[in-house]
């Protein structure tokens, strides 16, 4: 992992674009807004425009049920025209280019999503990032993070790897602990103006511990 850090940290240093920059200055392979669910049954959806979107593309099956696989083509139809029958990362960090088609699987059989696999064994970190402004206080944020890491510990390809989280925020609001409480040392910032970006991070996102929170709920 420290190696991966130091090139999220060379790509928030030196570019307004980190992924694109990670993407030419990083031996690992970067794969921005990557597909992590597709909603797995029809009744899942509720709006009728989404269905009606889905149903050009013949997405669920006379059963009433979505397919296990998708290519590139389909996975950008879904984003772009059906935003809310897929799931996103702001980044996956994987060990060789991908190949193939992406694939997904529900754990029970009316499960609300299909929940993307990693057969290859070629997952090596999920990126996050998160914006804030001067309107957020600490609670928001560890809430925030909290739900990211919560919907991504769902998912078992995702669970077993690293974690990162890149958080963008005002200089006058401290997280220190927050970032402590979650990540212990591994955390560093750059400053940016009036702006600061922290990149904290754990070896693998199943040991973050989530019992405790800083703020009482």
């Amino acid at each position: 992992m420290k190696k991966i850090i130091s090139d999220i940290h060379n790509g928030v240093q030196n570019s307004r674009k980190t992924i694109e920059f990670l993407q030419k200055n990083s031996k690992w392979s970067w794969i921005g807004d990557y597909p992590t669910a597709v909603v797995n049954e029809i009744n899942r959806i509720e709006d009728e425009q989404t269905l009606k979107e889905l149903e050009k593309i013949n997405f669920f099956n006379e059963d009433g049920f979505s397919k296990h696989s998708y290519s590139k083509e389909e996975i950008k139809y879904l984003k772009q025209n059906a935003p809310s029958a897929i799931k996103t990362a702001y980044c996956l960090c994987l060990k060789k280019q991908r190949s193939g088609e992406y694939k997904f699987l529900e754990k029970f059989t009316h499960d609300r999503w299909k929940k993307v696999t990693d057969d290859e064994e070629n997952f090596e970190a999920l990126v996050e990032f998160s914006k804030f402004s001067l309107d957020a206080d600490s609670k928001i944020i560890e809430t925030a993070l909290r739900d990211i890491m919560r919907s991504s510990k769902e998912i078992p390809s995702l669970k077993r790897i690293g974690f990162v989280w890149i958080v963008t925020l005002p200089k006058t609001i401290n997280i220190v602990d927050i970032l402590e409480h979650y990540f212990g040392d591994n955390h560093i910032f750059v400053e940016q103006g009036r702006k600061i970006t922290y990149i904290a991070w754990g070896d693998k996102l199943a040991d973050i511990n989530m019992r405790y929170f800083v703020n009482t709920p």
